[in-house]
């Protein structure tokens, strides 16, 4: 009898430690270029073992399955098609959330990306870190990730020519009991000296947690799902 209570009790907290360590988010990303904008709404529902599901809404409904390892299923339930893809680059690690999640917030994952830590100095309340590639043949030469108060608000990307190609700005945190989110993220690329694309990334209704509450955390694709390749299944 004390065994099988004390396996009750190991579930218990092995269920409690799950249900803390997970996020659920709204996000609206706008991109601008050229006077033209592109909107996408999307859902996001991350748990603290990798799994990820993102529900896009808007401009059309599909889901994208994936964890840490990259191994990505995107669904369109309007032809219940399946494209499976194995990429490092689609793991649920890349989500922004995650790093928060996991309070790697000093690097953002910029050392998981292959990127080392060269210089750290203070200017004000202001701490900027310095990291540089570790592959020679890099195109970008550097990156600088300004903090404040110990969370990131600016992180600049610079080429071989020392050329700021790409600026980030982190801001609007919210605060919750254990970390902090930024409420919108905004992106500027320099694509060419007179060319640039603005993407603002909005977001909203973020819970953690036991708050972290919808069954979109345990969506499954439908096992008859068809599996066709990408050009396939987005240009139906």
């Amino acid at each position: 009898m004390k065994v099988v209570y004390t396996y009750i009790i190991l579930v218990f907290c092995l269920s409690s430690i799950e249900a803390q360590n997970r996020v659920s988010a709204s996000a609206e990303i706008v991109r601008v270029n050229r006077g033209q904008s592109v909107t996408v709404r999307k859902e996001i529902y991350y748990n603290a073992n990798g799994r990820m599901i993102v529900r896009f809404m808007y401009p059309e409904e599909y889901y994208m399955v994936t964890n840490s390892f990259g191994e990505a299923r995107i669904y369109r339930p309007k032809t219940n098609e399946v494209m499976v893809i194995n990429d490092s680059s689609m793991s649920s690690e890349g989500e922004l959330l995650y790093y928060f999640l996991s309070n790697r917030i000093e690097d953002l994952g910029l050392r998981s990306l292959g990127f080392s830590l060269a210089d750290t100095r203070t200017e004000g309340n202001n701490i900027i870190r310095s990291f540089t590639p570790e592959n020679s043949a890099s195109k970008i030469s550097r990156i600088e990730m300004v903090h404040e108060n110990h969370l990131p608000i600016y992180c600049a990307y610079y080429d071989a020519k020392n050329r700021v190609i790409q600026k980030i700005f982190y801001s609007d945190y919210q605060m919750f009991s254990f970390t902090a989110f930024p409420g919108r993220v905004t992106e500027i690329s320099y694509i060419s000296p007179n060319d640039s694309v603005v993407s603002r990334m909005l977001y909203s209704n973020i819970k953690v947690g036991r708050n972290a509450v919808s069954p979109y955390f345990d969506f499954s694709i439908p096992p008859d799902a068809k599996i066709v390749d990408s050009d396939l299944l987005m240009r139906r």
